[in-house]
């Protein structure tokens, strides 16, 4: 069987990551070039909002609530167009382009993997979809919300903008609001490992990509192990940022609630067990 050598490693990783600087570059400040093209907004709040169209408030009547989605009408359209993309060919999104996720997985490859934070032994999938519950719940029943006090979505643009200098944006992280979301970016992404503990674990619109990249595996290409060459070698399970693979007895297996095609686990099997395809044996 060929071996995946050296250049075509070197070849995967750099193309990933010209897309995660577009991504930057089509929605983070400064430049948010598809934002402000498409509504003159300069980030991800107003009619880009991803979050909030979804969640129903104590006392929201029906008609303020599809109000809510005709304000937030680009969030919606980009929403849909995630879970578009996710069912057919995996969650693209998310690896490939999502400012958020990119910004903080790029700048923990600059902080030194020696000293970043390991998540793996952190089960995600029970702490993502119970802050999620508690996401939709909350508001529900009157209990106030997280869409915007803890919102990722503006979190981390507010710290690019910072960065450049931006009075409000400085002040918001003077705020409790604001260093309690510091410290999340921080500890759950540039210090992380991989850089992807707060798309794993605090994301809403990560959790919702994730159940459609579940429930639509069977339909759509998705990155798969083909049991019969893995040698169980495990440098798999080390590379990757969701901890998405773990082993059993029948070998190892990819969590398609987690799993993001980031092609890096690729990158490190010299067998060439894994592989981004649509399913073709059951047990895959």
């Amino acid at each position: 069987m060929a071996r995946t050598t050296d250049s075509t490693r070197r070849a995967l990783f750099p193309r990933r990551t010209f897309f995660l600087l577009l991504g930057l570059a089509l929605f983070m400040p400064p430049f948010v070039l598809l934002i402000q093209v498409s509504t003159g907004d300069d980030s991800f709040c107003g009619s880009w909002c991803p979050r909030m169209f979804f969640l129903w408030r104590e006392g929201t009547t029906l008609s303020a609530f599809l109000f809510g989605w005709l304000r937030s009408w680009a969030g919606v359209l980009l929403v849909f167009s995630i879970i578009g993309v996710t069912f057919f060919f995996g969650r693209l999104w998310c690896s490939h382009l999502c400012p958020i996720g990119g910004s903080l997985e790029l700048g923990s490859r600059i902080f030194p993997r020696r000293l970043s934070i390991p998540y793996a032994s952190i089960p995600a999938v029970p702490i993502r979809y119970g802050y999620f519950a508690v996401y939709l719940i909350a508001p529900a029943i009157g209990l106030g919300s997280l869409a915007c006090n803890y919102c990722n979505f503006a979190a981390v643009p507010r710290v690019v903008a910072a960065g450049f200098g931006s009075p409000a944006d400085i002040a918001y992280f003077l705020r409790t609001a604001g260093i309690i979301n510091l410290a999340l970016i921080l500890l759950l992404g540039i210090f992380a490992r991989g850089g992807r503990a707060y798309c794993n674990f605090l994301c809403p619109v990560g959790a919702i990509d994730g159940l459609v990249n579940r429930a639509s595996a069977r339909f759509g290409k998705r990155v798969r192990i083909d049991q019969h060459a893995c040698n169980d070698c495990g440098n798999c399970t080390t590379v990757c940022p969701t901890s998405s693979i773990s082993e059993n007895q029948e070998g190892h297996r990819i969590d398609q609630l987690s799993c993001l095609p980031c092609g890096k686990c690729q990158e490190v099997c010299d067998d060439q067990a894994i592989s981004y395809r649509k399913l073709v044996c059951p047990t895959q």
